[in-house]
């Protein structure tokens, strides 16, 4: 009998690849930008974490999951065509991550639609780099446990 252990499809195989050179921003950089600037109109950090968003966010952050953002990038586009810096994460933001994958699709969109006033980024280490610097700042980390 012949094997039949299909490996299931990946969630992101069902959209086209991202570009993979976004820039990044540290999280003593984005520290810096919630201190000094205003979220929402000078920047926006988009988590796209599932069910891990609960155990700890970035005050301020919007939770879009990774799995929902392709199919509503159009909408997110226009909503956030006007914020200089979006910057997106996940759990670590490795090379090949959501974090990544996000920032390139909005990237990509952005160069689609030839939007020159929005700005893709991925925040290095995603959230476990930033709550391994910033985790007991009330200030800057919100905690739902």
């Amino acid at each position: 009998m012949a094997s039949t252990d299909v490996k299931p499809k990946e969630w992101y195989e069902a959209f086209p690849e991202p570009s993979w050179d976004t820039p990044t921003v540290t999280a003593k950089e984005l520290v810096e930008l919630m201190k000094t600037k205003k979220a929402g109109v000078d920047y926006i950090v988009i988590d796209l974490r599932r069910t891990d968003f609960e155990i700890g966010f970035i005050r301020g952050a919007v939770n879009l999951p990774a799995h929902s953002l392709y199919p509503t990038l159009p909408t997110v586009v226009t909503l956030l065509r006007n914020i200089p810096k979006v910057i997106f994460h996940c759990q670590s933001c490795k090379a090949v991550s959501r974090g990544t994958r996000g920032a390139g699709w909005y990237k990509d969109a952005l160069t689609k639609e030839g939007i020159t006033t929005s700005q893709s980024l991925v925040l290095e280490g995603g959230i476990v780099g930033f709550l391994a610097a910033y985790k007991d700042d009330a200030e800057l980390v919100v905690k739902l446990d």
